[in-house]
């Protein structure tokens, strides 16, 4: 005889391919999660590391600007004490140009020319006098054309009085600029 098998045997066919079915679906979902989460776990890892990396470079920036002001102040408080130097050093070579040029001015006057004001800008002279002729101020002004230690004489007027004592007699106001040099020295071989 046939043995029939009556037993609803598709029902448990499909009842354990559904098992089946959710078993794989659960391990494949927890091996997801489980790679998800190391994923997750080895990224914050990264970023955790390269954010500490920053927090040093950027540690290290702030050190190399300051150091980069002190230099910038150093450069500064350097070029001022250059400066300062520089000023000593004019100072002391053209210290004793004045007296040259009181000199040069004693030597170069003529006769009948008086000085009223002299005032010195740098190397620019502005002299104010008074002189008995127009004549006398030229001699002046070529004398000075002359000199070693003053140039370019340039008049700026010549005033022409007469006297109040002598109505004969007249008088020149003058005003004139010049310009202080140092000759130039030889050189010692």
């Amino acid at each position: 005889m046939r043995r029939t098998n009556l037993l609803p045997w598709r029902d448990t066919l499909r009842k354990e391919r559904e098992v089946r079915l959710s078993i794989i679906t659960g391990m494949s979902l927890a091996l997801v999660g489980v790679v998800v989460l190391l994923v997750h776990l080895y990224m914050n890892n990264e970023i955790a590391y390269q954010q500490q990396r920053n927090n040093y470079l950027n540690a290290e920036i702030k050190k190399a600007d300051a150091k980069i002001l002190e230099i910038k102040n150093l450069k500064q408080r350097k070029k001022r004490l250059l400066e300062r130097m520089n000023v000593i050093q004019d100072l002391e070579r053209s210290r004793s140009d004045i007296v040259h040029v009181f000199d040069e001015l004693v030597k170069q006057i003529p006769g009948g020319v008086y000085f009223t004001t002299l005032i010195q800008k740098g190397n620019n002279i502005i002299l104010e006098g008074v002189a008995q002729s127009e004549a006398r101020v030229s001699s002046l002004m070529v004398n000075l054309a002359n000199s070693e230690w003053l140039k370019d004489p340039k008049i700026d007027y010549i005033k022409t009085q007469k006297n109040l004592h002598d109505k004969r007699r007249s008088t020149s106001r003058f005003k004139l600029r010049f310009t202080q040099t140092a000759p130039k020295k030889e050189d010692e071989s």
